[in-house]
């Protein structure tokens, strides 16, 4: 197998005098940056990391396309073309470009490259750049790193796993290719063990860096949002792993946040006003927004999310939500008990009707007007604080603390202090942490929505583990619901199918919600299809 590696970056001349914040991103990823000459000084060492940036921005957009076809929130419209149908109908052809894995192994390679020269720079020029910002930046490329490989786990379900830079033509095949559970485990320990004494925890704040004592600007909290930060990705890597006490002991620390409670789920962004999170400006809205690839149309940076869910001209409407999706927003019941739907995240926020048909609204409600329709600039987010409530839901109820698991999923912290007061179990019987989160009203709560229990099980009548595991199988069912309403769109609820049902050893909890989505007569082979766990992963032959 052979993979053409290129490492491109454009020298930000306004560096040199740190002026141009706004020109950070003006990487031009088709431009070469020749590898004797890199990382010559140290301005190269803050644009060779932009420039893994990005091309994360190159590939922002993919996982939602293929996790989203793949799973039940999206359908091809008959605009779309070929590549599309084929992703759909979980059968790509080869050299399908969108199903192409290359754009997450040209971040991996870019990553390599960056942090092998960063280190022969720092060799030679000591004093050049002090630790504590020469280290966040290596840290920083790790996780570019870490997320590209978890990216590619969770879509192709293997990768080749590689730990130096390519700088021409190489052959793959001498290189170890890493089945799921074994790169979870391999991206663990990188971002625990590091390279070369650095982990992957350390976290630069750019505003700091280059204006100390400066109040900081919209530009400046972007950048701070722009690389994975190492909670969200370490919480989900343990996820996967099954570390669900380390999800737990992380999760907590990180919505506590030093006492600033940031990460909480609470009122300020109570029932239609979290959908501000994926507005063209999300620095208004940071209190849940933790990671972002920002895009800038005057500067050249767009994807496709309104170019494809658009069906204003010029855009080009390939995709659409289904009519499964949209029904399970209906089937919801308000805190008083009333059915209406989910009123805050299904029709007008997540979907609506729009020219005739059903569009995706997610990510548009700031490009819908003449003068923004065919700018293709909204920012993707790669982590928010309703993943991490999930996360600890999950991980929770596979600890069977049940009613832990409930309060993020359903009233809050809040709640469950005033209803268990006096009777307070781990992880919310730590004061210190509780005097900052117990504002947090949930998931559901925080849109108006009644909480859910498993069907047919009280938690006082759980007296065999049969009964156990029943209850604790029946939450993750509910947990996966939540996150294909509060994700719908945003890579999330196709892997949480996978990795739940992966834990049951029951392909069914994926492979009944996926197949519903699809026409009565070709349904059946699609679950048929599904219920082979090979099958929910794309197969993509690398020497195309």
């Amino acid at each position: 197998m052979k993979y053409n590696a290129f490492y491109k970056y454009t020298l930000l001349l306004s560096l040199l005098a740190f002026s141009s914040c706004e020109s950070y991103f003006e990487a031009d990823t088709d431009d070469m940056l020749l590898e004797e000459n890199y990382i010559g000084n140290t301005n190269e060492l803050y644009s060779g990391y932009m420039g893994i940036a990005a091309k994360v921005q190159t590939v922002a957009d993919k996982a939602i396309f293929l996790s989203e076809l793949r799973g039940d929130f999206l359908e091809p419209t008959d605009n779309a073309p070929q590549e599309l149908w084929e992703i759909y109908n979980h059968s790509i052809s080869p050299g399908n470009s969108l199903a192409d894995p290359s754009g997450y192994y040209d971040v991996i390679s870019n990553a390599n490259n960056y942090i092998k020269k960063a280190f022969e720079y720092k060799q030679a020029n000591p004093n050049a750049v002090e630790d504590a910002v020469f280290e966040p930046l290596v840290s920083g490329a790790i996780r570019f790193k870490v997320w590209a490989y978890l990216m590619l786990g969770k879509l192709y379900g293997e990768a080749v796993y590689l730990d130096e830079p390519l700088t021409e033509e190489a052959d793959l095949s001498k290189y170890p290719t890493l089945g799921f559970e074994e790169l979870i485990g391999q991206l663990i320990s990188l971002m625990e063990g590091g390279v070369n004494g650095i982990n992957g925890k350390q976290v630069l704040i750019w505003s700091d860096l280059l204006f100390p004592g400066v109040n900081t600007s919209a530009q400046d909290l972007t950048w701070n949002m722009i690389c994975p930060s190492p909670e969200p990705l370490l919480i989900e890597l343990y996820l996967w792993n099954g570390n669900y006490e380390q999800v737990v002991n992380l999760g907590m620390s990180f919505i506590y946040d030093e006492g600033s409670g940031r990460y909480k789920l609470s009122n300020n962004d109570y029932n239609g006003e979290w959908i501000q999170f994926f507005y063209r400006d999300p620095i208004t809205k940071t209190r849940e927004l933790i990671n972002i690839v920002p895009f800038d149309y005057q500067r050249q940076q767009t994807n496709r999310l309104i170019e494809y869910f658009s069906n204003t001209e010029p855009n080009k409407y390939y995709l659409r939500p289904t009519d499964a999706a949209m029904e399970r927003f209906q089937r919801q019941v308000r805190q008083d008990g009333v059915t209406i739907g989910d009123n805050y995240r299904g029709d007008n926020y997540t979907y609506r009707r729009q020219n005739g048909d059903w569009v995706v609204r997610k990510f548009s409600r700031a490009h819908e007007s003449a003068d923004n329709i065919y700018k293709n600039d909204v920012h993707i987010v790669l982590y928010r604080a309703g993943d991490v409530h999930l996360f600890i839901a999950e991980a929770l109820n596979q600890m069977e603390k049940f009613k832990e698991a409930e309060a993020f999923l359903n009233d809050g912290v809040q709640n469950y202090l005033s209803k268990n007061e006096g009777n307070l179990a781990y992880p919310l019987d730590n004061e210190t942490y509780n005097a900052a989160i117990n504002i947090n009203w949930g998931v559901r709560r925080r849109i108006d929505l009644g909480p859910v229990f498993p069907e047919g099980l009280s938690k006082d009548e759980l007296d065999t583990p049969e009964k156990i595991e029943e209850y604790k199988k029946g939450l993750d069912s509910l947990l996966l619901e939540e996150t294909c309403m509060e994700s719908a769109g945003e890579a999330r609820s196709y892997f949480a199918m996978i990795r739940m049902a992966k834990r049951w050893n029951d392909p069914s909890m994926l492979a009944d919600r996926v197949s519903a989505k699809y026409p009565a007569g070709k349904r059946e082979s699609i679950r048929n299809l599904l219920m082979q766990p090979e099958n929910w992963f794309i197969d993509y032959d690398l020497n195309q």
